[in-house]
């Protein structure tokens, strides 16, 4: 598959990385009712969704935020073809928290041990940020659950932060750092986790150390993954698009789409624009 950069123009408005609002074009809406269960995984429980019929679509949500703050247009377009299956991780969403650190290698491991409980294996991956990251692991350390990726807003190590900006967050209170989230996300965590409101600056800090994680995949490990990837970045992301073009770069079957004008949360905010892309993508001979 050729290696390609597609810069597709789209709204002139800018986004912000933290803006929920849904998609005002995206006129695709699933009438499937969210079959919601709870999973027992590496002993603590993990919660998921699932849409639809046909091959299977994962979908990996990012940051501290759920399934539907992540993909609620992503379910709406590709449920009327696809099963759709999407995961929680822990502390996250509707899925409890536990008493360990956030890892991303433990994550994708659950996320892993949860798709072959469900006999899922090669599945095309959709993941945003975090999710992202997830996408990459476990393409690397599972490939046998994996026939295509789409990764946006996602990095392999620590970018886009001065040794300042980490020493200020290392040292900050739980409750500047669930500030520093947003409402939206904090509201977003409240209306659906079962650990409850006060438990909000605990995840908070939890997110941000793991968000400090130096390394997490080098490129000899984006070299193993031989599977085609389609790489998202919005130019505006706060991933810096060079970083993207790097993943893009390592892959040996990577492909690059560049959103003009889009900042970090490219599944929403130009959701008109990427979703057709990414179904051409997956469903390519």
């Amino acid at each position: 598959m050729f290696k390609i950069i597609i810069s597709i123009a789209i709204s002139s408005l800018f986004f912000s990385p933290c803006l929920t609002c849904a998609d005002a074009q995206n006129t695709s809406k699933s009438t499937d009712i969210p079959r919601g269960q709870f999973a027992d995984i590496n002993n603590h429980k993990m919660y998921y969704e699932r849409y639809g019929q046909g091959r299977p679509l994962v979908l990996l949500h990012g940051g501290a935020t759920s399934i539907q703050f992540s993909f609620e247009n992503q379910i709406a377009f590709f449920s009327p073809t696809r099963e759709i299956i999407a995961i929680e991780q822990v502390g996250h969403g509707h899925t409890p928290d536990t008493i360990a650190p956030f890892s991303y290698f433990q994550m994708a491991d659950d996320t892993s041990a949860l798709l072959h409980s469900l006999n899922i294996v090669n599945a095309d991956i959709i993941g945003w940020s975090d999710g992202g990251i997830l996408a990459l692991l476990i393409a690397r350390r599972h490939p046998e659950l994996v026939h295509r990726l789409v990764v946006s807003g996602a990095n392999t190590r620590l970018v886009g932060m001065t040794s300042a900006d980490i020493k200020e967050i290392q040292k900050s209170s739980p409750e500047k750092l669930a500030a520093d989230l947003g409402t939206q996300a904090r509201d977003d965590y409240i209306s659906k986790s079962p650990d409850g409101a006060n438990h909000w600056p605990i995840i908070a800090k939890k997110v941000w150390d793991l968000w400090l994680t130096p390394m997490i995949l080098e490129d000899k490990d984006l070299a193993l993954i031989n599977i085609p990837a389609l790489i998202i970045s919005g130019d505006k992301d706060v991933i810096p698009v060079e970083h993207a073009i790097e993943i893009f770069r390592a892959l040996p079957n990577g492909q690059l789409l560049v959103l003009p004008g889009t900042a970090h949360h490219t599944f929403k905010s130009a959701a008109s624009t990427v979703n057709p892309i990414i179904s051409t993508f997956i469903n390519a001979p």
